[in-house]
């Protein structure tokens, strides 16, 4: 039998959390002693286990009610709906991420940026999670869309003429 502190200690959770969460019926004392300790058994803990696994995963606390007491078919569902839901946030998140892109890219262009050399900005692409193909492609969409807009962005990077083509060459040639 575990107690409270034991399972605030396993799953690195609160003491609130855990009685919050008996409140809520999600999880229940198999004995409560007669000085009211609380004590779970191994069943409860690995629902225990679970519920913190659907907490991390985004999963809200009236959905997870459903899927511990649901059969596999319907946890499939509330589970691929989760999943769905990630997706779309994802995706929103990535609109929200090119937005931004575009006005900084605009920035550069008017020269009200801290972008001042063609490293800096490739080394931010790179902490946001872009690979040397991903910046390739965003240089490509722009020079597409806009030569000579690129062309100014690229030269209010600081960039030689060298550098630019080097930039467009291998834009073209991985589009060949």
């Amino acid at each position: 039998m575990y107690k409270i502190g034991d399972l605030v200690k396993k799953f690195n959770i609160s003491r609130s959390t855990i009685l919050y969460y008996d409140k809520l019926g999600l999880l229940k004392p198999t004995v409560r002693e007669h000085n009211n300790y609380r004590l779970y058994d191994q069943q409860e803990v690995i629902k225990l286990g679970k519920i913190v696994m659907y907490r991390e995963s985004g999963i809200s606390l009236k959905d997870m009610q459903k899927l511990l007491e649901a059969e596999n078919n319907e946890r499939t569902g509330i589970l691929v709906d989760r999943l769905d839901k990630i997706q779309q946030e994802i995706k929103d998140l990535k609109n929200q991420e090119k937005l931004v892109l575009d006005v900084l890219k605009e920035e550069v262009i008017m020269g009200k940026s801290t972008f001042s050399t063609s490293k800096l900005w490739t080394e931010m692409l790179v902490n946001l999670g872009y690979e040397e193909k991903d910046w390739l492609n965003w240089h490509r969409e722009f020079e597409l869309d806009s030569p000579e807009e690129h062309y100014r962005f690229l030269k209010s990077l600081n960039m030689r003429d060298e550098e630019i083509n080097n930039l467009l060459g291998l834009i073209r040639e991985d589009v060949d």
